[in-house]
This record gives C-alpha cells, structure tokens and sequence, in this order.
C-alpha cells in the first residue's frame, strides 16, 4: 500500500468516526419527575439531563431564563419570578443546575412560594415541565443549525480546491474526492438530528 492510499484509508476511518460521534449525539428532550431540597427546603418539580459540557449548558439556560424572568443568582441556585397579568399573581420558581460526574449537566425546576392551591401548584409544575423540553429544543437546535452551517461551509470550500485541480485522476483529486462526500454523509447525518429535536 503506497503512501497515498495510506492517507486516503486513514481519512475514511477518521471521517467514520466523527460521522459516528455525531449521530451518537444525545439530543434527547426527556424530563422526569424529581423532588430535591435546597438549603433545607424542599421543593417537587422536574429535572433533565445533558450530555453537553456543564459551563456551556448553565451559560445559555441564563441567557434562556433571562428572557422569560427576573432572576435572583444565590449561586448555588436561581431564584425566578414571572410577573402576573391583570389579577393574576407573579410566579416563582426555583431553578438549580448540577455538575455530573461525566462533566454534563442536570438542571432542575419546581415552583416555590405563593398561596397556591393544589390544583393551581399541579398546572404550574407542567408548565415548568414545558419550559425544560422548549428549553432543549431551543438549545439543541441551534447547536445542530450552527454545525449544518459550518459543515456546508467546508463541503463548499473542499469542492472548490476539488474544482481547482487540473488533473481530476490525481492522488490529491482523490483525498478531496474522499474528503467531499465524507462531508456530505456529515451534513446528511446533521440534517438528520435536526429532525429528532422536536
């Protein structure tokens, strides 16, 4: 095996495996019930899970909550209040997010405060349910929107040097030949993801 073929098997195996990671990608929407206690008090509400890096997930979920609420940073925890409309009364909640032992993230939800009625603090707790799986689809979708978008980018530029070559039976023409359609079985993989976040 020459030194060209050499280059060219070793890019199929490093593009299978990248292709692999991508798909792998958990983008999963799953929110589960929890009860957690905060300083000694203890609150019902929901959490979820990421597999993305922790700092990165409790960077854009601020940037998230921010929008919706007036926020309080207690550091171990955000202290949320969703002004009321007409008669109704503001809503608080509390939301925390945990480092897990595999650097991911899990944050949690739950109403606190308000002279709530059973029934009232049970629509609140599915609206909070609400708010962590709008959350994901949010996040997820723009992280996979951003990899389409650099993805098609470097497809395009790989094309355009595959285009340059004077010599289409060359051992560069087949390196770029290998690397463009490996570029596209990534883009296909990623508008793939796109379509589960939902």
């Amino acid at each position: 095996m020459n030194l060209n073929m050499k280059t060219t098997l070793l890019l199929c195996i490093l593009s299978f495996y990248h292709l692999h990671a991508i798909v792998a990608q958990d983008y999963s929407l799953h929110v589960s019930e929890s009860t957690f206690t905060i300083n000694g008090t203890q609150y019902i509400g929901y959490e979820t899970a990421f597999t993305l890096p922790y700092k990165q997930v409790k960077k854009q979920w601020w940037r998230y909550i921010k929008k919706k609420a007036h926020l309080f940073n207690y550091k171990t925890h955000y202290e949320l209040t969703i002004s009321g409309t007409n008669e109704e009364l503001p809503v608080k909640f509390i939301s925390q997010m945990l480092e897990t032992e595999s650097q991911g993230a899990l944050l949690r939800l739950a109403p606190t405060g308000g002279d709530w009625t059973t029934q009232q603090v049970s629509s609140l707790r599915k609206d909070l349910k609400v708010m962590l799986v709008d959350f994901k689809i949010d996040y997820y979708t723009g992280i996979v929107q951003e990899q389409i978008k650099e993805q098609e980018k470097e497809n395009k530029k790989t094309s355009k040097s595959l285009h340059r070559l004077k010599n289409s039976t060359s051992p560069q023409a087949d390196k770029l030949k290998t690397q463009l359609s490996n570029g596209e079985l990534k883009l296909d993989a990623l508008k793939q993801n796109l379509t589960t976040i939902k």
